[in-house]
């Protein structure tokens, strides 16, 4: 079983909580899908306990990119890009060098499915519409791929014989049976910022010897969570968003 992160956005609380959903369950392997920090106040912290994780594969995201000094925030929003100067500016040396390090999707995890940040097609694009996204499985081979950086949790059915693109949303906790004759682009949401009017942290379990895919929706202490992002001085965007999950 291999749990599925995705913009984790320097969310502490939220990294708990998933933990011990881990801890409880036995499951050892993670795989992460960028964006690791950026916008939350415990960047540090959060890398601390992902490297002990040890996951089992990570790609890179566009605020860990900014955050480590790779690239510049051409884009970004205010918000965001004060975020990234305040991360830069207190990350551990060996913290920078871990996120300068990550590959960039896409990328096999084994033999079973890739991974991408953004599209398979462009690691910094997001997938919002049906033209982005057909073409987007053009970017990756095989079956499956999971993909972030739109904060929306769900995934996309291509059904090549018939030409038919579907969004499904996912019932939480509920097993999702991919079928065969489709190819997938699976999205976790987002752990450290929820963008779909839901508070929760979300995030995916994927099951490869069934093929299948569960959607968890955890609740943990977001107000805590967005005080740390106001007494750190960051922009009050910042906080309201994990307030209202949008």
């Amino acid at each position: 079983m291999d749990l599925i992160l995705s913009d984790l956005h320097a969310n502490l609380q939220a990294l708990r909580v998933v933990s011990r959903f881990a801890r409880r369950r036995g499951i050892r392997r993670f795989v992460l899908l960028g964006d690791l920090v950026g916008y939350g106040a415990h960047p540090n912290q959060v890398l601390d306990r992902v490297r002990r994780m040890r996951p089992r594969y990570s790609v890179r995201g566009n605020h860990d990119k900014v955050c480590c000094g790779l690239e510049l925030p051409h884009g970004f929003s205010v918000p965001a890009r004060q975020s990234a100067q305040w991360t830069l500016e207190r990350l551990r040396m060996d913290h920078l060098a871990f996120l300068r390090e990550l590959p960039q999707g896409p990328a096999w995890v084994g033999e079973d499915y890739q991974i991408a940040h953004g599209s398979p097609l462009d690691e910094d694009a997001y997938l919002l519409n049906p033209r982005e996204v057909v073409g987007a499985f053009d970017g990756f081979e095989g079956p499956l791929c999971f993909f972030g950086h739109t904060h929306l949790p769900g995934l996309y059915e291509l059904d090549e014989a018939n030409h038919g693109l579907a969004w499904i949303r996912l019932e939480p906790d509920a097993w999702f049976k991919l079928r065969p004759g489709c190819r997938y682009l699976a999205n976790p949401g987002s752990l450290g910022q929820p963008r779909d009017k839901d508070t929760r942290t979300s995030f995916m379990t994927y099951d490869p010897r069934h093929r299948r895919i569960r959607l968890h929706r955890l609740e943990y202490d977001w107000t805590s969570e967005a005080q740390a992002i106001d007494d750190a001085g960051l922009h009050p965007a910042l906080s309201e968003r994990l307030r209202q999950g949008i």
